[in-house]
């Protein structure tokens, strides 16, 4: 008799979360959409006002009269008079604003100004590493946005804002400014851990230019985002096909895609306690004596844990942080030196051959190179870094070697930077030294290596 009052309480018990899922899911969709979608409204308002302001700054720079003015007339002031002027505007934006670098490069001169003087005078012709200035001309866009690591202060991730200057159609200039990322990124983790989303933004490409993960930026692509038809302000909602869901926003500004996706495709699904319920009174009702293993749906994150570069097979910075952690010092007395280098010029190459061969033909050539005798991570995109076994003037002989190869081979060159280990210092500090050095090589041309004295 107790058995079958437990039955028929389970039964009706089941019928009444049955009833309550049937009508739930009735409203249940439209409604999680709408909220997704107002969600979605809110953190473009709150992270696109970080643009803004940058966005904005070099619109007036790049219309501002005076600066004009000083540039169609330049040649007929003293070069000392007309940098004092220049430079002090400079100052002032930056001082300001709080934003850094700021410049402005003359297209008739082709003088470099900066808060601090005229820097160089730009050659894109014959210096590889001015041609940046030439690829923005040709681009003919008015703005463009650039990320890019900061090869002057620690190399942290910063955001260049270009623009070009003109009067009457005609190219004067253009100017220039910079900020690093780190605020933007902070409220970007902030907001993501508020809503249990993840934000992201790309390019036309797809390519990630801004996430909370440093791995992403540069590295990864988010192709299928470009696919959901975002236009000029919509928000475009898709629903994926592991149950998770996509709200793509194009800004028409910057030329970027706001993309926002869930952690968890079950986070926010109300229903979810009922169905697990009925999941369990079924169970019971039927006393089936089965031992279920739920398994939740992975979500489709950008975020790549993976130790290994999936391109090339080789251990990447996450390998790093699990086997020494992110301020970690070397706990072996095996590696004798480090070396980092990247390719010359690598994003102008890739424009016209493959990259990706491209870079596993330098790894082939690489490994080779080190023949076992240490290490080899890709650190991010073109970018190599090495532990040695061997000390510095072994290194710097094989890699010397190794750039004679690679632009024989491969027709390419690289700029590499050696350092001997310091096992006082922690591994981030030693990488640092090593990229001192590599871009010393790149400010000379590039394709060589330089080694601490």
């Amino acid at each position: 008799m107790r058995q079958k009052v437990t039955i028929l309480s389970l039964a009706l018990a089941f019928c009444a979360v049955l009833a309550y899922i049937s009508i739930s899911v009735l409203t249940f969709d439209t409604s999680i959409e709408e909220n997704r979608t107002v969600m979605a409204h809110h953190l473009f308002d709150e992270l696109y006002g970080k643009f803004e302001k940058p966005v904005t700054v070099s619109k007036s720079i790049s219309e501002n009269e005076l600066l004009i003015d000083l540039l169609k007339n330049e040649t007929q002031y003293e070069s000392s008079e007309i940098e004092k002027i220049v430079c002090g505007y400079l100052s002032s934006i930056s001082k300001t604003f709080k934003f850094y670098p700021v410049n402005i490069v003359s297209e008739k001169t082709r003088r470099y100004y900066t808060m601090n003087g005229i820097a160089k005078i730009l050659d894109p012709e014959n210096e590889p590493n001015d041609d940046w200035y030439q690829f923005f001309v040709n681009s003919n866009k008015k703005m463009k946005i650039v990320i890019d690591r900061d090869k002057v202060y620690d190399y942290r991730w910063a955001l260049f804002i270009n623009r070009r200057i003109e009067d009457e159609g005609k190219l004067l200039g253009m100017s220039g400014i910079g900020l690093f990322i780190d605020d933007l990124r902070e409220e970007m983790l902030k907001e993501e851990k508020k809503h249990g989303v993840k934000v992201t933004f790309i390019n036309k490409d797809g390519l990630v230019q801004m996430d909370t993960n440093e791995a992403n930026i540069e590295n990864t692509y988010i192709s299928e985002a470009l696919t959901d038809g975002a236009e000029n302000g919509d928000f475009v909602y898709t629903v994926k096909k592991n149950g998770s869901w996509r709200i793509t926003s194009y800004i028409p500004e910057i030329e970027w895609y706001l993309v926002i996706q869930d952690f968890d495709p079950s986070d926010d699904d109300s229903l979810l306690p009922a169905f697990i319920v009925l999941f369990i009174l079924t169970i019971l009702l039927f006393a089936l004596l089965i031992k279920a293993q739920i398994k939740k749906t992975q979500p489709e994150i950008i975020r790549n844990d993976n130790p290994h570069d999936f391109l090339t097979g080789l251990p990447n910075r996450n390998y790093l942080n699990e086997a020494y952690g992110e301020q970690g010092i070397f706990n072996t007395t095996r590696y004798k030196s480090l070396a980092m280098f990247d390719i010359d010029r690598f994003k102008t190459t890739n424009e016209t051959r493959d990259g990706n061969k491209l870079l596993l033909g330098i790894v082939e050539l690489t490994k080779k190179c080190v023949n076992e005798h240490g290490i080899i991570f890709r650190w991010a995109g073109d970018e190599f870094v090495f532990f040695l076994e061997f000390d510095i003037t072994e290194a710097e002989k094989r890699f010397n070697d190794l750039c004679r190869e690679i632009k024989e081979k491969l027709d390419v060159t690289i700029s590499v930077g050696i350092v001997k280990v310091d096992l006082t210092e922690s591994i981030k500090t030693n990488y640092h030294r090593a990229v001192q050095l590599c871009y010393k090589v790149k400010a000379n041309g590039g394709n060589g290596v330089s080694i601490e004295e």
